[in-house]
C-alpha cells in the first residue's frame, strides 16, 4: 500500500491520496430480490467474491467541502449457493466520483478516506456522486448510483426492472 501523506494545494485545501489499497468483499446475491446482480445472469443465487486494488484522491477544503475519485481494479469469482461450483471469474471495476459541500454527508474517515460506503447521511445530503460498479464491463453486473444536488438521485442495474429515486429521469 501507498500513502502519500495529507499536503497543502492552496487555499487551506489538504489532498490525501491513496494507492494499491488491497479490497476484499464478499455477498450474496438472490434471484427474485429487487437488486438480483449476477444472480439474474446465472439464473440462481451466487455468491460474489471481490479481490480489488484501490485507489483514492480525496481532497478536503477549509469550508468542510470533501470531494474525492476513487477506483477499483479487480476480479469477481462467482460462484453457486448451491453446491459451490464456479460459474464466472473475470474482471471487476468500480469508479467512483463525488462532491460533499459542507460534509454533512459524512463521508470523509479520520483518517482522510472518503468512500460512499462511509457516508452518513448520502441519500439525503450528498451534492454530487456518480458510481459504476461492474463486473466484466456491463456483461455479467452493473450497478450505478448519480447524484445530482442533495436529494436528487437514482440508482439500478442492468438486472433491475429500472431504475429507482427521485432523480431518475423516465
Amino acid at each position: 500500500m501507498v500513502v502519500v501523506p495529507s499536503f497543502a494545494a492552496g487555499n487551506g485545501t489538504q489532498v490525501y491520496r491513496f494507492s494499491d489499497e488491497p479490497f476484499v468483499w464478499d455477498e450474496t446475491h438472490y434471484l427474485g430480490d429487487r437488486f438480483p446482480g449476477a444472480a439474474e445472469k446465472f439464473g440462481e443465487d451466487v455468491y460474489v467474491h471481490y479481490e480489488a486494488m484501490n485507489a483514492e484522491t480525496v481532497r478536503v477544503k477549509a469550508n468542510g467541502d470533501v470531494s474525492w475519485t476513487l477506483t477499483q481494479q479487480g476480479t469477481a469469482t462467482v460462484t453457486a449457493v448451491d453446491g459451490g461450483a464456479v460459474l464466472y471469474e473475470g474482471p471487476f471495476q468500480v469508479e467512483e466520483i463525488a462532491r460533499d459541500d459542507g460534509g454533512d454527508a459524512g463521508c470523509l474517515a479520520s483518517d482522510g478516506h472518503a468512500w460512499l460506503g462511509n457516508c452518513t447521511a448520502m441519500w439525503n445530503n450528498l451534492d454530487f456522486a456518480q458510481y459504476n460498479w461492474k463486473i466484466t464491463g456491463n456483461s455479467v453486473d452493473t450497478f450505478n448510483i448519480t447524484i445530482r444536488g442533495a436529494g436528487n438521485y437514482c440508482y439500478g442495474g442492468i438486472h433491475e426492472e429500472g431504475a429507482y429515486g427521485p432523480g431518475c429521469k423516465l
